[in-house]
């Protein structure tokens, strides 16, 4: 049997001894898995009774005793038994009061592989040496440090590790970029978002590199994701950086194409067109300043319109706020007609560009949007407002 002793810490915990493995997945009691876990993420220290009791009973409970801690303690011995050590090599050991990993022992961890990788390459400015060992590392960080639990101890450490990843990471899409290797920028990116999905920049790179492998659409449609989940989930906008990264995108000029009947199928609508025209913000800014021309040219009256939820209260959260801004949106299609054209502003507006005759009839459209949206979200949590301008006519 080999005598090496393989720990994961990153993501899923597990120890392999030969052909046996004990993983946290299968975790059925907490406490002894959290002493364990707690024993491997400290396995180069030396732990009192004290530590240990402050740790599983952190909530304080006053009659524990050090007699509690060795029951434990013998119940997550009998979890590791089941990798075939005796006991003459136990992997915890209880010593003249004191607690340690059993330093006789050949212990392997990832999350030393992956500290030393990573040490490794900062000492390397460039290259391809470099390179390989930020994959090297990366392929070895599966998730955070033992991800299934949640004990506040883990805290430090995990954000150390996880600072350290998020570095690695930028680190070699720095050096993808310098090769245009844009695909394997993509799978970093996508790796990565796995395990942080609130980091913009990660989104800004996974775009940027979708767009200059030549993957305009799915460019776009990871833009049009992002910006959805900010506005959702963490309630702020795009960045300025990411919205002109999708201006820019949208202008890429297309190959020669001479059939004009293939242009024309790639530029129609799918489906039967339904209610108004729904856009990102960059365009619509488009669609604007043409519209603005045309109305100096037609004498035509154009409205811009904005429509705002605003919280009656400071106890409406963002997931209160979402379903108002669903319901406005379900408002807009039953109200608007296939030539308007709308798009979200911020995270609790949209703006509309509105053809019509008169201030009057666009007045009509906004408290018909307002009735509507007040029918769908009865609730009195979320009030709306409007306000409507003119558009400057281009000359």
């Amino acid at each position: 049997m080999n005598d090496n002793y393989l720990v994961t810490l990153l993501g899923d915990f597990t120890i392999t001894h030969g052909n046996k493995v004990i993983s946290d997945k299968n975790n059925r009691s907490h406490k002894p898995w959290n002493l364990i876990e707690f024993m491997f993420a400290h396995r180069n220290e030396t732990m009192t009774q004290d530590d240990l009791m402050n740790m599983v009973w952190s909530e304080g409970t006053s009659d524990t005793t050090g007699g509690a801690l060795k029951v434990l303690l013998h119940r997550s011995r009998k979890i590791l038994d089941e990798l075939g050590t005796d006991d003459g090599n136990e992997l915890i050991v209880l010593k003249k009061g004191q607690y340690y990993v059993n330093r006789n022992l050949a212990i392997v961890t990832d999350v030393d592989l992956f500290e030393q990788l990573c040490k490794r390459a900062e000492k390397r400015k460039s290259g391809a040496g470099r390179i390989a060992l930020l994959e090297e590392a990366l392929n070895l960080y599966k998730g955070d440090f033992l991800q299934n639990n949640q004990e506040n101890w883990l805290v430090p450490i995990t954000e150390y590790y996880h600072n350290m990843y998020i570095k690695a990471v930028f680190s070699l899409i720095e050096c993808y970029l310098d090769d245009q290797n844009y695909e394997d920028i993509i799978t970093v990116c996508e790796n990565a978002i796995a395990i942080e999905e609130h980091n913009e920049e990660l989104y800004f790179h996974l775009i940027d590199a979708l767009y200059r492998s030549g993957h305009q659409a799915e460019a776009l449609a990871a833009y049009s994701t992002v910006t959805e989940t900010f506005y959702r989930k963490f309630g702020i906008n795009p960045s300025k950086e990411l919205k002109s990264l999708y201006r820019t995108i949208i202008k890429t000029t297309k190959a020669l194409e001479t059939d004009l009947n293939v242009i024309k199928e790639s530029l129609t609508e799918e489906g039967e067109a339904q209610g108004a025209f729904s856009c990102e913000y960059e365009f619509f800014k488009d669609v604007y300043q043409l519209e603005a021309r045309a109305c100096a040219r037609s004498g035509d009256s154009i409205y811009l319109g904005l429509i705002t939820l605003t919280p009656a209260t400071s106890s409406v959260n963002s997931i209160a706020l979402n379903k108002a801004m669903d319901d406005l949106v379900k408002a807009m299609n039953d109200t608007l007609r296939k030539g308007d054209v709308y798009s979200r502003y911020s995270v609790s507006q949209y703006v509309l560009l509105l053809p019509s005759a008169s201030y009057e009839n666009i007045e009509m459209v906004m408290k018909r949007i307002s009735s509507s949206f007040y029918r769908k979200h009865i609730k009195k949590d979320i009030t709306l407002s409007y306000r409507m301008l003119p558009l400057d006519p281009k000359v």
